[in-house]
């Protein structure tokens, strides 16, 4: 690993290819090249973003230094400090890591680069060495796209609205098509499909063939049944080594089936993966566990870890606002059970990608005191801070949950592009409502009511799943009244 002070200044050190940056306003922007991870972006003041532009292969550390210090006209001694605190920040965290050193000789893996001059011109340099307070971007970093909403199972624990939308409403390919160079020339270069099932939308691999042509990473969660021909054309149009397909198997008996109301879909799933990892594609897996199914999960993880699939996940039934049953939740001994069964094989088998995020999340019986352990951890709502969703007829939303009608629609992208949207007068209304329109709820007197929206994000979609309105605290506010049991 890297260490500050325990490197040589004539090393040539560079931005691992698992991280991409990009110049936000007046800042930069680090974060991680996956669909996975891409929320644990954080922000460097931009002297920081230019160093990391100038570990360009080429460059030792001492003439990255001297060219940064040239940039900024900074003082001796501060930019190899800058340079110094990148490493350190680095090291942070065991196994992310976001710069390495190149072997002498130039060789080595992949890595990022990204233009210092293009980089430059795009900051805001008047303000380029002020520190930026906000949590919003420029632009997404990602998208979540929804070609269509027609799925080939129907799932009981399914979260999706499902509105039915007339051809003559949806957008056309040519429009898709249009919206990923948008992406491509916004900077956004992570893309997740959602809906419905993106695998049933004609065309779809046109869309794809766009999307690796941009350079652009996607995930595919998917329930359809992929042939050996499908693979192969799936294979053919570059998607190996290049995005995932996540496939849905939540067992094989006929009690999943019931779950998905198809019979024999579970060995149709088995034998997708199959197909996929024979054409050398990213396959992972997701497993959602109802009463019905919960006892045969660890055995189905067994078999998939013998195909070949490196990754799996699991999850316990979370509430859907369209198709909810107490009844489908998980019971803690139910819950604990799984955890205790999948720890064993994940440890008997040493797979370190099997992972279990069954948990029991109860706004009904939490206290206040519990609220506020966990309010000051909350997590920053992505919705207008780093991505926003597109429907199948162009419409925009903040979260895939939500009732694709107003309130939630911020604009469509027929009439307008994604930053055009991005920047709007709606967008920032959504995300910042004036305050007078919670009268008689808690949020409206509160006075943490401006950071709420602004830095963290209220989650307007657990508020309206659990008091029926867009105008109310999100239940795992301290404020918030007694809510309901999410997961």
């Amino acid at each position: 690993m890297l260490k500050a002070g325990e490197y040589d200044q004539d090393d040539i050190v560079v931005v691992s290819d698992k991280y991409h940056i990009r110049p936000d306003k007046d800042r930069c922007i680090l974060y991680p090249f996956s669909t996975d991870e891409v929320s644990s972006w954080r922000t460097l003041p931009a002297p920081h973003g230019a160093a990391l532009t100038l570990l360009d292969g080429r460059r030792t550390l001492r003439e990255a230094e001297a060219a940064l210090e040239e940039l900024f006209s900074l003082k001796p001694g501060t930019a190899k400090n800058i340079l110094d605190c990148l490493i350190k920040l680095s090291n942070a965290e065991p196994g992310k890591a976001f710069l390495e050193k190149r072997p002498g000789n130039g060789g080595g893996g992949d890595f990022t680069l990204y233009p210092p001059e293009k980089f430059i011109r795009k900051l805001n340099t008047d303000q380029a060495l002020k520190k930026s307070e906000s949590s919003r971007l420029a632009a997404p970093l990602s998208l979540i796209i929804m070609p269509s909403h027609a799925c080939r199972v129907d799932c009981l624990y399914c979260y999706a609205e499902r509105k039915p939308i007339p051809a003559a409403e949806r957008l056309t390919a040519r429009r898709w098509l249009d919206l990923i160079d948008e992406a491509y020339e916004s900077g956004i270069d992570i893309v997740m499909f959602s809906g419905g099932d993106p695998l049933t939308y004609p065309g779809i691999e046109l869309l794809l063939e766009r999307m690796i042509l941009r350079g652009i990473k996607f995930l595919i969660p998917t329930k359809s049944y992929i042939s050996k021909k499908k693979a192969k054309t799936l294979a053919e149009i570059g998607m190996r080594g290049f995005a995932e397909i996540q496939i849905s198997v939540d067992g094989v008996t006929a009690g999943a089936d019931r779950m998905v109301n198809r019979p024999g879909y579970g060995e149709k799933a088995l034998r997708s993966i199959e197909n996929l990892l024979e054409r050398g594609l990213s396959v992972r897996t997701n497993t959602v566990c109802l009463p019905i199914n919960v006892e045969e999960v660890p055995a189905l993880m067994k078999r998939l870890f013998l195909l070949g699939v490196k990754k799996s996940h699991i999850t316990g039934y979370g509430r859907s606002m369209y198709r909810h049953e107490d009844s489908k939740f998980l019971s803690p001994a139910q819950i604990d059970r799984l955890k205790q069964k999948i720890e064993a094989l994940k440890n008997e088998l040493n797979w370190n990608g099997l992972s279990c995020g069954a948990d029991i999340l109860d706004y009904s019986s939490m206290t206040t005191e519990q609220k506020l352990g966990r309010w000051k951890e909350r997590a920053h709502c992505s919705g207008g801070t780093t991505s926003m969703t597109i429907t199948p007829n162009g419409d925009v939303v903040l979260c895939e949950q939500v009732p694709q009608t107003a309130p939630y629609v911020i604009g469509s992208v027929k009439e307008r592009s994604i930053m055009e949207i991005w920047g709007s007068d709606e967008m920032k209304n959504f995300l910042s409502p004036p305050q007078e329109q919670f009268r008689g709820v808690a949020c409206g007197e509160c006075k943490e009511f401006t950071e709420c929206h602004e830095i963290y994000g209220r989650c307007f979609r657990d508020a309206l799943a659990t008091y029926k309105s867009f105008h109310a605290p999100s239940p795992n506010c301290p404020h918030a009244p007694p809510g309901l049991r999410m997961s």
